[in-house]
């Protein structure tokens, strides 16, 4: 089974894309949110898809520590 999220950077953000749901969600530890869909065609057509640890680092959640 193919993995259904794939992982976009846009503007100095990261992104990750549920290609099930066709929904993007704006990464990051101080702001995640939904992506509204005028905003979502803009990412998938001018973002840079990236991998999990890609959109990870620039997003800045892999510098949280599990507890």
């Amino acid at each position: 089974m193919q993995n259904p999220f794939k992982f976009y950077i846009y503007e100095e953000a990261a992104y990750i894309y549920d290609t099930n749901q066709k929904l993007i969600f704006k990464m990051g530890v101080e702001e995640s949110a939904d992506v509204d869909g005028e905003m979502q065609e803009t990412i998938l057509d001018g973002g840079e898809e990236v991998d999990k640890e890609k959109a990870w680092e620039v997003s800045g959640l892999d510098r949280i520590n599990p507890a």
